[in-house]
Formats: structure tokens, sequence, C-alpha cells
């Protein structure tokens, strides 16, 4: 897992819980130092215990958790890697989500290692667009919903403009449906 995932998760936690519930979470998690460098590769295991340590000391569930995380990434981390213009509204947003996957694929010419989360989207129809999601990590769905919400929010789409579904979660997948209203 590269840095600029672990970092985006401290940000978060620094952030939302305070730098004093990432401290414990870096005791627990058995850090020695909580210095990640962006382009740089750490070992999937630090990653794993730092969110196990995040549930516990947060006192959310681990789908709650996800979630926020991932609404959290949408709103912080994506304005800071995406290189095109976030114009607001519903057109915009509708564009970014069938965009999404390539702008996660200019990720990987930046981190050679990286192993890819998945995004597939396929436009339905003009109101309606299927959301395919298959993690490397944080492979629970409510962090794929944050995410498509966070997006949402930072295309300043309000909650009433569209419903999401959760259509297929078996498996390594989560199909979700984004319906404009």
């Amino acid at each position: 897992m590269y840095g600029i995932f672990i970092n985006a998760i401290k940000a978060y936690a620094i952030q939302n819980e305070g730098y004093p519930v990432w401290q414990q979470v870096c005791e627990s998690a058995g850090l020695e130092d909580d210095f990640f460098i962006n382009s740089e590769f750490y070992p999937d295991p630090i990653l794993e215990n730092i969110l196990k340590a995040l549930v516990h000391f947060s006192g959310k569930s681990t789908a709650d958790l996800y979630y926020h995380i991932g609404y959290w990434w949408a709103l912080h981390s994506v304005p800071r890697l995406y290189l095109g213009k976030l114009e607001k509204g519903v057109p915009a947003y509708r564009q970014f989500i069938l965009d999404f996957p390539l702008f996660i694929n200019r990720l990987s010419l930046i981190y050679e290692k990286l192993t890819l989360t998945q995004f597939r989207s396929v436009k339905v129809s003009e109101e309606a667009i299927d959301f395919f999601h298959t993690p490397y990590r944080l492979k629970e769905p409510r962090f794929s919903e944050g995410v498509l919400r966070g997006f949402a929010t930072l295309f300043a789409v309000p909650d009433q403009s569209f419903t999401l579904h959760l259509l297929d979660s078996s498996g390594e997948s989560f199909h979700y449906r984004i319906q404009f209203i």
C-alpha cells in the first residue's frame, strides 16, 4: 500500500477523531513512526493494523468508519489529485462518475507498483449510471457508498437529486446504481 493512502487515512483520523486518538492508533498498530512518503510502498499489514486500531479507538463500526473514510477521501484527496476542473452540478457529477475509472488508471502512471482498486462505470440511461467497485483494500460496500456520496457533495449535488442503490455485494465487487431524479 502506498503512503498516499495511509496519509489520507492519517489526515482523516486527525481531522475527525483528533490527534490523541491518532497517537493511540499508532501505538496500538505498532508504528514506530507515523511519517509516510506518498510515493513509497509499505507492506499491507501496516494499513490493516491502522484500520483495526482506528475502528477500536473511534468507537465506530467498521462499516461506518469505512463510509466516513470514503466520504472524506472523496472530498479531500480527489481535488488534489484530479487534473480536471471540478464544475458543480448534476451534469458535472454524472460525467465525473463516468470518467472516474480513467482517473484511477492515471494514478498507476504515478505509482508504478500500485495495485489498483478497480472501478467501472456504465451509462445505463440518461438518468442512471451503474458503478462497479472491486476494492484492493477497504472491502466494505459502505466505503464505496461514502466515496459516491462524497463526490456528490464535492459537485454540490443535493441528496434529493439522486438515489444510490447497492444492487450487488456478493463476491469481490460492489455494484451500485446511481439514479438521477
